[in-house]
């Protein structure tokens, strides 16, 4: 992949954000599975959904990680096998 292909995919990454609101209802998610997703506390994904009073706006990395987790939810057929082999090429931890 040429250089400028890169670097526009990689511009493209950086504009995607999708709020914790749209993506736990688009998708169904409380906030323990929205707390897997994201690698925080569930008491941080009860701040962002919960009510007006206790109400914190994620941040931009989070809305940037739920973004790419809502494209591989909805191109999973695609990807999951690409995630796969990619998974399985790596070394081990």
């Amino acid at each position: 992949m040429p250089e400028a292909q890169h670097q526009q995919l990689l511009e493209l990454h950086n504009q995607m954000f999708m709020s914790p609101q749209d993506f736990s209802y688009r998708w169904g998610l409380g906030y323990e599975e929205l707390a897997k997703i994201c690698s925080i506390s569930k008491s941080t994904t009860y701040h962002w959904l919960g009510g007006q009073a206790s109400r914190r706006a994620a941040g931009l990395p989070y809305q940037r990680i739920m973004a790419v987790a809502d494209f591989l939810l909805t191109n999973a057929e695609v990807i999951q096998p690409l995630l796969e082999g990619w998974h399985h090429s790596q070394p081990p931890n």
